[in-house]
């Protein structure tokens, strides 16, 4: 099975650890847990943002 959101690159929004390069990050699952902070993060359509100033001004 493929990625759900190929070539969407996941940061934590607690303290912006890049996800996708967590051991077992999976973005078929709708939240992922950071191994760097505990942050309990959601992979989802909805947060797929075409910037980090569109992040920011959301």
């Amino acid at each position: 099975m493929g990625e759900r959101f190929p070539n969407v690159d996941w940061h934590c929004d607690r303290c912006n650890a890049y996800l996708n390069g967590q051991s077992g990050f999976d973005d078929h699952k709708y939240i992922w847990k950071c191994t760097e902070c505990g942050h309990k993060n959601s992979i989802s359509a909805s947060n797929v943002y075409e910037s980090e100033e569109d992040y920011r001004n959301k």
